[in-house]
């Protein structure tokens, strides 16, 4: 574990803090007096599922380890694809010479 001083220990508990303070003000549309005491946004989560805070799922956008997983299975049938075309090419043409004039 890294040693982390005070400082930015305080730094990130503000960060999230106001991260989700935001959420319940603008997203979920709280009122002042229905607010959670600050203090209490620094841990846990916020169960916010509107279109804006979960976007990618929602729209079913791949993360990039998805989408770099399924780039890399089409290269692999690709070139598959490509040495089963090759070898059968070239085996055609062992079976069945071209004849030149």
């Amino acid at each position: 574990m890294k040693n982390r001083s005070k400082a930015y220990i305080r730094h990130q508990r503000e960060r999230i803090i106001r991260k989700k303070w935001s959420i319940l003000k603008d997203v979920m549309l709280r009122e002042s007096e229905f607010m959670p005491v600050r203090g209490t946004l620094n841990k846990g989560k916020i169960h916010c599922s509107c279109r804006m805070c979960r976007y990618e799922q929602y729209h079913s956008i791949p993360k990039a380890k998805h989408k770099a997983k399924l780039k890399a299975m089409k290269k692999e049938i690709d070139d598959y694809v490509y040495f089963l075309f090759s070898y059968f090419l070239t085996s055609f043409l062992v079976c069945f010479p071209v004849k030149t004039l």
